[in-house]
């Protein structure tokens, strides 16, 4: 018993310091022409502890289908896992996705000061979206483009309100008057720390343990 006394600074200690350890997470797209490329990387650790999901493959084989190639690596680009999977919204069991939708909507206030709590401790480290787009009409993709700058304007004044953006936001829109379709490229890097999540979590556990949803 006296040990364990002697060994609680210690653990103290080890605990503060993972809970100060920050994450990153960084999320990138890009769409050119017909060709998508989707990829999640988590940092954490000290970059000691990484892992990325990437979706080389990204097809829509009709309206209410989609295929993909999804693979998970670890450290230096090693692969650990490769799948091929082929998502319908004609599967989808929509009564599942109901109940699912019942129980957030009845939780909706607990998840609200949570997610409040969460967007609070996030600082956005970087974000970069760059959009062009044309539909094969001069006029058209004018219009296209001005609806693009006043929606992405709406859209970051409220981001702004809820995240922390640690460096300014840059935001390109170029008209595709030689073609039509969409191009897109999209950099988005945040970091919390790990105290920050394990909180939200008690925060959570605390209101099931009261009886909440």
């Amino acid at each position: 018993m006296k040990l364990v006394f002697l060994l609680f600074p210690v653990y103290a200690c080890v605990v503060l310091l993972v809970l100060l350890v920050p994450v990153r997470i960084n999320l990138f797209f890009v769409r050119e022409n017909k060709d998508d490329f989707l990829a999640l990387r988590v940092n954490t650790f000290f970059s000691l502890l990484r892992f990325s999901v990437e979706i080389p493959l990204l097809r829509r084989e009709s309206p209410f289908s989609l295929t993909m190639e999804a693979e998970l690596k670890t450290g230096e680009e090693k692969l650990l896992r490769e799948r091929k999977e082929s998502l319908s919204l004609l599967s989808v069991e929509w009564r599942k996705m109901r109940a699912h939708l019942r129980r957030l909507y009845s939780s909706r206030k607990v998840l609200t000061k949570i997610l409040s709590f969460i967007a609070r401790t996030v600082a956005v480290e970087k974000f970069v979206c760059r959009l062009a787009c044309g539909t094969g009409d001069a006029a058209l993709t004018g219009l296209a483009v001005g609806s693009f700058w006043a929606f992405a304007g709406s859209m970051l004044a409220l981001l702004q309100q809820y995240l922390r953006f640690a460096t300014k936001p840059e935001l390109t829109f170029r008209p595709l008057y030689t073609r039509a379709g969409v191009d897109l490229y999209l950099d988005a890097e945040m970091s919390f720390r790990i105290g920050h999540l394990a909180l939200a979590a008690l925060m959570f556990l605390f209101t099931k343990s009261r009886g909440g949803k």
